[in-house]
């Protein structure tokens, strides 16, 4: 095959352009079709939130919590396999774009815009308070955005905002250090982000400062032979950042594989499941910390080894099956066997940790219900309240298996984690189910 410089002029052939040209166009067209079915989206959003709106206001009680919102957002959560929590953001998103945004809701109908787009319009026209400043930022964004992408569109609409703002740059920055908060995010192979949002100067402090840590401890360990040390400015700063957090202190000694003395530090309440085979050395598959996921056997062994408040789970190296549950902290064997089987809260959808959820008996213990390990699931707050204030009813199954029912009537299955089996550990004999299963 001749190769083609790329310094020579190329080509397409009449045949070929034709093609390219029906595949371009019909790309655009799906695009329209997308955007169309994104704002149909978004008014179904709007009208499930207004429904449970409406519920609150003949209810006469209005609740932070607005319980038929969530109740009606957890039911769209489990039919479209996302988390509740999302869908209350998208109804909200929804009902901003409609109300706040008309001339960019009607582009997105039409297909002129991309939800891309819209949201980038939206979120950076949200500063705006008042209305007639939205509505000339509006104007003259979607003035600017044909042929624009989003990203571009953003750059743009966030100029717009900036001249369009009757407020100042101090009023505006009150409001949003007011918002500052840290959270973590997720990531692949045992890995997690932490994240920070505090006023740009105090953030900006502390990379400076970190840097400034992370050169004096690596001049340090070459100056003193270390050569071993052969982390790069980003590990080591990254290093700094979690020793000072877990310890108060930075590591001024070469780390290890899993770098600085962060580790060390931990004692907060944690629950991973360990291979037993890991645990001893033998093995390397992987330990799972509820709530986020897989993490490394180095990582999973130092915890095991100096970690005082977290509840060790054995498994069969073979069948995946709990061999036994073993705790530092002395805990009531029926809470042991639950921790290890839940795992999470036991509504579909929901991840949120064992640890920082309920035991909820679902047959009320006021009703009659025992407290078993048959009538007890881990329930996080948000989702306890549904239970009981949302009209959501749940069947606890002898196997473990919820059973439950939505407001509009629709019954859905959790079945715990399939890594575990059933089987009562330490003398807790759960009793079989001895009634017939609730009239749904």
């Amino acid at each position: 095959m001749t190769r083609t410089s790329f310094a020579e002029r190329w080509d397409l052939d009449p045949a070929r352009r034709e093609v390219l040209s029906t595949i371009v166009d019909g790309l655009a067209s799906a695009e329209r079709v997308i955007a169309n079915a994104e704002a149909a989206k978004a008014m179904l959003l709007k009208a499930a939130q207004d429904n449970g709106l409406e519920i609150l206001a003949e209810m006469g009680a209005p609740s932070g919590w607005i319980l038929p919102v969530r109740a009606i957002a957890a039911d769209i959560a489990v039919a479209t396999n996302a988390s509740d929590r999302t869908i209350r953001g998208r109804m909200d998103d929804a009902a901003v774009l409609i109300e706040q945004f008309p001339a960019t809701f009607t582009a997105l109908v039409d297909g002129r815009l991309s939800r891309g787009h819209a949201t980038a319009v939206t979120e950076e026209g949200l500063r705006l308070t008042d209305p007639d400043a939205r509505g000339r930022y509006e104007q003259l964004v979607l003035e600017r955005a044909a042929g624009q992408s989003p990203g571009r569109l953003r750059a743009i609409a966030k100029a717009v905002a900036e001249e369009c703002d009757p407020t100042t740059i101090a009023e505006r920055h009150e409001v949003a250090f007011a918002r500052r908060k840290s959270w973590v995010e997720a990531r692949e192979d045992g890995m997690g982000v932490f994240c920070l949002l505090t006023g740009a100067t105090e953030a900006r402090a502390m990379q400076n400062r970190a840097t400034s840590l992370a050169i004096t401890i690596h001049r340090a360990n070459r100056a003193d032979g270390a050569s071993e040390d052969e982390r790069t400015l980003d590990q080591i700063r990254a290093d700094v950042v979690a020793d000072v957090m877990l310890t108060g202190i930075p590591s001024a000694h070469v780390a290890d594989e899993s770098g600085g003395n962060a580790l060390a530090a931990i004692h907060a309440t944690v629950q991973i499941t360990i291979p037993a085979a890991t645990l001893t050395g033998i093995g390397d598959d992987a330990a799972f910390l509820a709530g986020h996921g897989p993490i490394d056997p180095d990582t999973a062994r130092r915890l095991a080894g100096g970690a005082t408040l977290w509840s060790r789970l054995f498994t069969d190296p073979d069948t995946g099956c709990l061999r036994t549950v073993d705790s530092y902290v002395p805990t009531a064997a029926q809470k042991r066997f639950l921790r290890a089987r839940d795992e999470h809260c036991r509504l579909p959808g929901c991840r949120r940790p064992v640890m920082r959820c309920d035991l909820d008996h679902t047959v009320a213990h006021s009703a009659g219900g025992p407290t078993a390990v048959t009538n007890l699931a881990a329930l996080c707050w948000a989702h306890h309240l549904l239970k009981h204030y949302g009209n959501w009813t749940a069947h606890h199954g002898a196997d473990g298996t919820i059973t439950w029912r939505s407001p509009t009537g629709r019954t859905m299955h959790d079945i715990p984690a399939p890594v575990v089996r059933f089987v009562p550990s330490d003398g807790v004999d759960p009793p079989p189910w001895d009634g017939d299963p609730p009239d749904f």
